[in-house]
């Protein structure tokens, strides 16, 4: 990977469903759903999959932070990206 190529020729972000135990989804269901946060943003290396990135998708609207997430995937260098949001 080249770290002065285009972020986004080496790396994909998603949201992905976050895994709950029975216990922390049951109190959720008790507060009336929708309390737990239920997405990582998730950033993966388009070769092998690994992931670079994960962090939770909870605050404001998790679509909102994966659209700047591409955004910057698609405007910044692969170095740029990594060091903006401390990624490995």
């Amino acid at each position: 990977m080249d770290e002065n190529d285009i972020a986004a020729e080496h790396l994909r972000a998603e949201l992905r469903l976050r895994r709950f135990s029975g216990l922390r989804m049951a109190i959720d269901a008790a507060l009336g759903g929708g309390v737990v946060t239920v997405h990582d943003l998730v950033v993966t290396r388009l070769d092998t999959g690994a992931e670079v990135l994960r962090t939770k998708a909870d605050i404001g609207d998790p679509h909102h932070l994966l659209g700047q997430v591409e955004l910057d995937l698609e405007t910044r260098t692969t170095a740029e990206f990594l060091r903006e949001w401390n990624a490995t």
